[in-house]
Protein backbone atom coordinates (compact mmCIF):
# COMPACT_ATOMS: atom_id res chain seq x y z
CA UNK A 1 0.00 0.00 0.00
CA UNK A 2 1.27 3.55 -0.90
CA UNK A 3 0.87 6.14 1.41
CA UNK A 4 0.47 9.57 -0.66
CA UNK A 5 1.64 12.87 1.29
CA UNK A 6 -1.00 15.26 2.17
CA UNK A 7 -1.70 19.02 0.74
CA UNK A 8 -0.43 20.22 3.97
CA UNK A 9 2.27 17.87 4.22
CA UNK A 10 3.77 19.21 0.26
CA UNK A 11 3.15 23.06 1.18
CA UNK A 12 5.17 22.36 4.58
CA UNK A 13 8.23 20.56 2.99
CA UNK A 14 8.21 23.72 -0.21
CA UNK A 15 8.33 26.11 2.95
CA UNK A 16 11.36 24.54 3.97
CA UNK A 17 13.34 23.06 1.35
CA UNK A 18 12.55 26.54 -0.74
CA UNK A 19 14.45 29.25 1.44
CA UNK A 20 17.40 27.03 1.81
CA UNK A 21 17.42 26.46 -2.24
CA UNK A 22 17.44 30.31 -2.87
CA UNK A 23 20.24 30.48 -0.28
CA UNK A 24 22.22 28.33 -1.29
CA UNK A 25 21.93 29.89 -5.06
CA UNK A 26 23.14 33.14 -3.49
CA UNK A 27 25.77 31.23 -1.58
CA UNK A 28 27.66 30.35 -4.93
CA UNK A 29 29.13 33.84 -5.52
CA UNK A 30 26.89 34.21 -8.39
CA UNK A 31 25.44 37.69 -8.84
CA UNK A 32 22.97 38.92 -10.77
CA UNK A 33 25.04 41.22 -13.63
CA UNK A 34 24.35 44.84 -12.98
CA UNK A 35 23.34 46.83 -16.06
CA UNK A 36 25.06 50.38 -16.80
CA UNK A 37 23.78 52.94 -14.21
CA UNK A 38 21.56 55.89 -15.90
CA UNK A 39 23.32 58.86 -16.27
CA UNK A 40 21.53 61.68 -14.11
CA UNK A 41 19.46 63.93 -15.88
CA UNK A 42 20.71 68.10 -15.89
CA UNK A 43 18.37 70.72 -16.09
CA UNK A 44 19.28 74.75 -16.20
CA UNK A 45 19.15 77.05 -13.51
CA UNK A 46 16.85 79.93 -15.49
CA UNK A 47 19.26 82.61 -13.75
CA UNK A 48 22.45 80.71 -15.45
CA UNK A 49 23.72 83.47 -17.54
CA UNK A 50 23.07 86.01 -14.14
CA UNK A 51 25.06 82.89 -12.03
CA UNK A 52 28.26 82.68 -14.28
CA UNK A 53 31.44 84.43 -12.78
CA UNK A 54 32.80 86.23 -15.76
CA UNK A 55 35.69 87.48 -13.81
CA UNK A 56 36.99 83.95 -14.15
CA UNK A 57 37.97 85.65 -17.70
CA UNK A 58 39.86 88.67 -16.51
CA UNK A 59 43.14 86.85 -17.03
CA UNK A 60 42.26 86.77 -20.88
CA UNK A 61 40.43 89.59 -21.06
CA UNK A 62 41.17 92.31 -18.67
CA UNK A 63 38.03 93.91 -17.28
CA UNK A 64 34.39 93.10 -17.58
CA UNK A 65 32.23 95.37 -19.43
CA UNK A 66 29.39 97.09 -16.29
CA UNK A 67 26.47 95.88 -18.01
CA UNK A 68 24.33 92.82 -17.19
CA UNK A 69 24.97 90.15 -18.75
CA UNK A 70 22.50 89.05 -21.61
CA UNK A 71 20.45 85.90 -21.73
CA UNK A 72 19.58 85.39 -25.64
CA UNK A 73 17.53 82.83 -25.27
CA UNK A 74 15.37 81.85 -22.64
CA UNK A 75 14.24 78.14 -24.61
CA UNK A 76 15.74 74.54 -24.09
CA UNK A 77 19.02 76.22 -24.51
CA UNK A 78 20.59 79.50 -22.88
CA UNK A 79 23.41 81.57 -24.68
CA UNK A 80 24.88 83.95 -22.26
CA UNK A 81 27.42 86.62 -23.68
CA UNK A 82 29.20 89.22 -21.71
CA UNK A 83 31.50 91.62 -22.48
CA UNK A 84 35.16 93.05 -21.81
CA UNK A 85 37.09 95.95 -22.34
CA UNK A 86 40.42 96.26 -23.88
CA UNK A 87 43.27 97.46 -22.34
CA UNK A 88 47.04 97.08 -21.42
CA UNK A 89 47.75 95.93 -24.60
CA UNK A 90 44.95 93.62 -24.06
CA UNK A 91 42.16 93.07 -27.13
CA UNK A 92 38.33 93.59 -25.56
CA UNK A 93 35.99 90.96 -26.36
CA UNK A 94 33.23 88.72 -25.35
CA UNK A 95 32.68 85.34 -23.49
CA UNK A 96 29.52 83.44 -24.97
CA UNK A 97 27.98 80.63 -23.17
CA UNK A 98 25.58 78.44 -25.08
CA UNK A 99 23.89 75.20 -23.15
CA UNK A 100 21.33 72.94 -24.33
CA UNK A 101 19.22 70.26 -22.83
CA UNK A 102 18.24 66.96 -24.59
CA UNK A 103 15.71 64.56 -23.31
CA UNK A 104 18.61 61.40 -22.94
CA UNK A 105 22.04 61.08 -22.80
CA UNK A 106 21.80 59.69 -25.98
CA UNK A 107 19.98 62.41 -27.66
CA UNK A 108 22.84 64.90 -26.00
CA UNK A 109 25.69 62.58 -27.45
CA UNK A 110 23.81 62.14 -31.31
CA UNK A 111 23.65 66.04 -31.09
CA UNK A 112 27.40 66.65 -29.52
CA UNK A 113 28.89 64.12 -32.04
CA UNK A 114 26.96 65.95 -35.35
CA UNK A 115 28.35 69.15 -34.26
CA UNK A 116 31.94 68.18 -34.21
CA UNK A 117 34.09 71.04 -35.30
CA UNK A 118 36.81 70.25 -38.42
CA UNK A 119 39.33 71.95 -37.01
CA UNK A 120 40.64 70.86 -33.28
CA UNK A 121 43.12 72.05 -30.69
CA UNK A 122 45.39 70.40 -28.06
CA UNK A 123 43.13 70.36 -24.66
CA UNK A 124 43.66 73.87 -23.61
CA UNK A 125 45.78 74.49 -20.25
CA UNK A 126 43.30 72.73 -16.86
CA UNK A 127 41.15 71.13 -19.50
CA UNK A 128 42.01 67.93 -17.64
CA UNK A 129 39.73 68.87 -14.44
CA UNK A 130 36.76 69.03 -16.52
CA UNK A 131 35.17 65.21 -15.50
CA UNK A 132 32.95 64.96 -18.61
CA UNK A 133 31.65 62.34 -21.04
CA UNK A 134 33.21 64.64 -23.62
CA UNK A 135 35.40 67.84 -24.38
CA UNK A 136 36.41 69.33 -27.33
CA UNK A 137 39.01 71.77 -27.85
CA UNK A 138 39.40 74.50 -31.15
CA UNK A 139 40.99 77.90 -31.24
CA UNK A 140 41.46 80.04 -34.18
CA UNK A 141 43.35 83.55 -33.45
CA UNK A 142 41.64 85.40 -30.67
CA UNK A 143 38.61 82.81 -30.82
CA UNK A 144 38.49 79.50 -27.93
CA UNK A 145 36.44 77.39 -28.31
CA UNK A 146 35.38 74.50 -25.35
CA UNK A 147 32.65 72.00 -26.30
CA UNK A 148 31.67 69.90 -23.31
CA UNK A 149 29.04 66.62 -23.30
CA UNK A 150 27.68 65.90 -19.51
CA UNK A 151 25.11 63.72 -19.78
CA UNK A 152 21.70 65.61 -21.30
CA UNK A 153 23.76 68.31 -22.06
CA UNK A 154 25.76 70.16 -23.98
CA UNK A 155 27.53 72.97 -22.93
CA UNK A 156 30.23 75.68 -25.50
CA UNK A 157 31.99 78.57 -23.98
CA UNK A 158 33.87 80.94 -26.38
CA UNK A 159 36.21 83.49 -25.88
CA UNK A 160 36.11 86.03 -28.83
CA UNK A 161 38.08 89.30 -29.27
CA UNK A 162 37.08 91.01 -32.76
CA UNK A 163 40.53 92.47 -33.17
CA UNK A 164 44.07 90.67 -32.98
CA UNK A 165 45.05 89.56 -29.85
CA UNK A 166 48.95 90.06 -28.45
CA UNK A 167 51.64 87.40 -27.78
CA UNK A 168 51.06 87.84 -24.25
CA UNK A 169 47.39 87.79 -24.52
CA UNK A 170 46.56 84.27 -26.90
CA UNK A 171 47.23 81.85 -24.52
CA UNK A 172 45.25 83.30 -21.77
CA UNK A 173 42.32 82.68 -23.99
CA UNK A 174 42.00 79.08 -23.29
CA UNK A 175 42.49 78.68 -19.68
CA UNK A 176 40.14 80.90 -18.73
CA UNK A 177 37.44 79.34 -21.54
CA UNK A 178 37.99 76.24 -19.20
CA UNK A 179 37.34 77.95 -15.69
CA UNK A 180 34.12 79.54 -16.85
CA UNK A 181 33.13 76.01 -17.87
CA UNK A 182 33.98 74.48 -14.71
CA UNK A 183 31.86 76.98 -13.12
CA UNK A 184 29.06 77.02 -15.67
CA UNK A 185 29.46 72.99 -14.93
CA UNK A 186 29.08 73.09 -11.62
CA UNK A 187 26.30 75.57 -11.61
CA UNK A 188 24.47 73.36 -13.63
CA UNK A 189 24.92 70.14 -12.02
CA UNK A 190 24.09 72.09 -9.03
CA UNK A 191 20.34 72.69 -10.20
Amino acid sequence: MTILPTRAALTAAASAILPVLLLSGCAGGEQPAAGPSPSPMRTVPADLCDRIDYTLANPAFRKVMPIPPVDDDRGPGFRCSQGFFGGDGYAGGFVLVRVQTFDSPGAARTGFDRAARTSTAQPFQGGSEIAADAVRYQEVSGDTRLEVLDSNVIMEVRLAAPNPVSDEQAPKLGPASVQIALQALELVRAS
